[in-house]
């Protein structure tokens, strides 16, 4: 059974080892959460005009990419954006000398197939872990905008203690780097980058959708199966997300169970210290 807590009393280690099990929390609005989404929301509006939502329907799709494309690689970049987040991680009691970040993504989905590629991909179901993202890992996702059943995330937690086949022994991180982070802009029809796929189909049946508004967070596993959810809702979903890694979690080997990841490389590199943003020491963690 995957549990969904709201607004838990719990501390940070409670709450590593609650999504590690397969479960899901849920955060109302804080000043923390409230200050990066207001952060967001100004950068988006600067670039897309003042109903980004809607913007999709005034442009052509080359348009959108290079606005988009520019957009995304300012919130991640910005000073700013990495001290919100410690703002957040400190807010939620996070350790400060051991816990690890990576540099927050602003994702971009449009509706009605305007655009499934490149800067705007529609993941299909995945683990974070089949991208060589850490069992140990946990992510934090929010909507910038309030969303709707049409165009949220998609979870499948009937996927937690069951394999799914999928192609993650393509998918090695350095190669990613190399080639396919860098032609995300230049992709606008099919997107060909060797993305892990399932290859099985699905079973829907497990699917669970997070209807939340803007500046709430969910947390959950890197194990945990999602997909963008097919956006039909008439409106651009805007949303943020991060990772976050602890020492002592790298160190002991605590995390999620690999059932099905193939993938190689490892996503360690990107992490920053909360403390003062420098790269993680990946040989501490043998220590």
């Amino acid at each position: 059974m995957n549990i969904i807590r709201v607004n838990p009393k719990s501390d940070d280690l409670q709450r590593r080892e609650f999504v590690f099990d397969g479960n899901f929390i849920v955060y109302s609005k804080s000043e923390a959460l409230e200050n990066i989404t207001s952060h967001a929301n100004t950068l988006i509006v600067s670039a897309f005009g003042n109903d980004p939502e809607k913007a999709q329907y005034n442009m052509s799709v080359q348009e959108f990419v290079d606005i988009a494309g520019a957009l995304k690689t300012e919130f991640t970049n910005a000073a700013k954006t990495k001290e919100l987040i410690k703002e957040i991680l400190l807010e939620f009691k996070a350790d400060v000398n051991k816990t690890y970040f990576d540099v927050p993504r602003l994702r971009i989905v449009t509706s009605d197939n305007f655009l499934s590629s490149g800067v705007g991909y529609a993941y299909k179901a995945h683990r974070d872990t089949w991208y060589s993202s850490p069992s140990s890992q946990v992510n934090w996702w929010m909507p910038v905008y309030d969303l709707q059943h049409a165009n949220t995330m998609s979870m499948y937690p009937g996927y937690w203690d069951k394999p799914l086949k999928n192609s993650s022994e393509i998918f090695d991180y350095q190669n990613w780097c190399n080639e396919g982070r860098k032609m995300a802009t230049s992709v606008i029809g099919q997107d060909m980058r060797k993305h892990p796929l399932p290859t099985e189909a699905v079973e829907e049946t497990t699917e669970t959708r997070f209807v939340m508004a803007s500046g709430e967070m969910l947390i959950f596993s890197a194990a945990q199966v999602h997909a963008t959810a097919p956006n039909t809702s008439g409106k651009t979903r805007f949303s943020m997300d991060f990772r976050t890694l602890h020492l002592d979690d790298l160190q002991q080997s605590r995390g999620a169970k690999n059932i099905d990841n193939k993938s190689t490389g490892t996503t360690l590199g990107d992490f920053l210290s909360i403390k003062d943003f420098t790269k993680i020491n990946e040989e501490i963690i043998s220590n």
